[in-house]
């Protein structure tokens, strides 16, 4: 009985490492119309997740000045099945936000911005770490 509290205990400890969500980390956008990426990093920001700009890059892919730190996904959350939305995404070129939705499948994210029922691809972004 005392080994099962133990290990009880243990288990509640680590629990905070199991409540990661697979969407966290770095990701690599897709290229846009000049060949420029970013990269996003995905983090809890309350119960939810964000995604904010972390560096961006040319079509060479050589860093370039970008405004490190802007929000591009916001409110995000899992919606089942590898899904997520619930959340805004933010186009950094307009500066429009949409709908948010995302579906993870191993180290790839697709990821789209809708109005309405009308969804417009932002690409597939690949797990940087």
């Amino acid at each position: 009985m005392k080994h099962s509290v133990i290990l009880f205990g243990l288990l509640l400890a680590a629990a905070p490492a199991w409540a990661a969500d697979p969407l966290t980390g770095m990701w690599r956008t897709q290229a846009g119309r000049d060949g420029g990426y970013g990269h996003v990093r995905i983090a809890p920001c309350g119960d939810r997740l964000c995604g904010r700009l972390e560096q961006s890059f040319d079509a060479a892919g050589q860093s370039v000045p970008a405004p490190s730190g802007a929000l591009i996904l916001d409110g995000i959350a899992a919606t089942g099945g590898g899904a997520y939305g619930d959340g805004r995404i933010v186009d950094p070129e307009s500066r429009r936000d949409f709908a948010a939705r995302l579906r993870l499948q191993g180290d790839v994210l697709e990821v789209a911005g809708c109005i309405l029922t009308i969804c417009r691809t932002a690409g597939i972004w690949q797990r940087v770490d």
